[in-house]
């Protein structure tokens, strides 16, 4: 994890295998297979240090979620949970802190295999994102490089030097985007790094606005969605920002500090870190008439951390991120009527679909 952590920094108490779910619902732990299209994975990163992150199950039809699946199937907590990757058969997860990739079966959960992080002098190295493209998964660590796993033999088969300390990154057009942050505070984080992946080499670096961080993705459009963050002080404030891969030039679109994108429109949440930086909302752009509106009332949130959008019924999720407590995430409508608050773990950072 990240030292932008001072975010988050109270988030304390260990997380036991098990979260209840709100509205006095008891967790659940899917029996047998998990249904392909009816839910998400619930990332839950953990507190900072205390390697108790976990992975639920969100179910979009009877709107619960599970228990801690990785621990349920494989009796042992993962550690820290940064991100997690569908792709196949398998689901893959890296835990930064533990410098490690869990790989398991997407049927159950059960462990497939452990890939524990070294460079070449034995020391640790901690991955970051994934995205997932060919047969291959591609990996960020702070070691300032991308890694290819592939997916048949599990095996890492190429690793290249992309720039310090990469973060998210996507695929489009044949090539990775990959963002390089601004981790040191120098002031020389200000760009995507390209890669082509049919030569798995690094083609250029395009130049951002500073900090590209945690979001980076491909829209419906094909084009890289990604934001910039600034100095989360409102230097210059976190803003979204368009690749089209065709030519690789960068648009500015509006300020945000995390992003959803479905039918053309953008849902986001804007909340520069201090109070006098910006006024904080969560609001939804629509990229064809370029008009901003109100979503929702950002103070009825604790501290809301991310947004997502459920790929098949268009409802909009919103994690909420309270200090030193477990988290929650309100599912609405896209009309913007709440359906659901769900209680989930520490420190949850995303979702990730079933769309296959």
């Amino acid at each position: 994890m990240k030292k932008y952590w001072y975010k988050t920094a109270m988030l304390v108490i260990a997380l036991g295998a098990f979260t209840a779910c709100s509205d006095d619902d008891e967790p659940t732990i899917p029996k047998g297979p998990i249904a392909p299209v009816n839910g998400a994975y619930v990332i839950n990163t953990g507190n900072w240090g205390e390697n108790n992150g976990t992975i639920q199950w969100y179910d979009r039809d009877l709107k619960t979620i599970s228990a801690d699946l990785f621990a349920a199937a494989n009796g042992a907590g993962i550690g820290d949970a940064q991100d997690l990757c569908i792709y196949g058969t398998k689901i893959y997860i890296t835990c930064s802190s533990s410098a490690k990739i869990e790989v398991v079966d997407r049927k159950d959960f059960a462990r497939i295999k452990t890939l524990n992080l070294k460079d070449e002098s034995e020391k640790s190295i901690q991955p970051r994102y994934m995205t997932a493209t060919g047969g291959n998964v591609y990996f960020t660590s702070y070691d300032g490089t991308v890694s290819r796993l592939d997916t048949t033999n599990l095996s890492i088969t190429g690793k290249i030097e992309i720039g310090d300390h990469p973060e998210a990154l996507t695929s489009a057009n044949g090539k990775l985007y990959v963002n390089l942050s601004n981790y040191n505070n120098d002031g020389t984080g200000k760009y995507v790094a390209v890669v082509d992946i049919a030569t798995f080499k690094k083609t250029k670096n395009i130049e951002v606005l500073l900090n590209p961080y945690d979001v980076c993705t491909t829209g419906e459009d094909g084009k890289v969605y990604f934001i910039s963050c600034g100095d989360f002080r409102g230097n210059p404030v976190q803003t979204l920002q368009c690749i089209d891969p065709q030519t690789d030039q960068v648009t500015e679109i509006c300020p945000a500090s995390k992003i959803a994108i479905k039918n053309n429109k953008i849902y986001l949440i804007y909340a520069e870190y201090y109070e006098d930086a910006a006024p904080k909302s969560i609001s939804v752009y629509d990229m064809n008439t370029k008009q901003t509106t109100r979503f929702a009332n950002y103070s009825d949130f604790s501290n809301p951390g991310n947004i997502v959008v459920d790929p098949a019924t268009g409802d909009v999720i919103i994690i909420d991120q309270p200090f030193s407590a477990l988290n929650d995430i309100y599912v609405y409508g896209s009309d913007g009527v709440l359906k659901k608050k769900l209680e989930t773990g520490y420190y949850t950072t995303n979702m990730r679909f079933v769309t296959e």
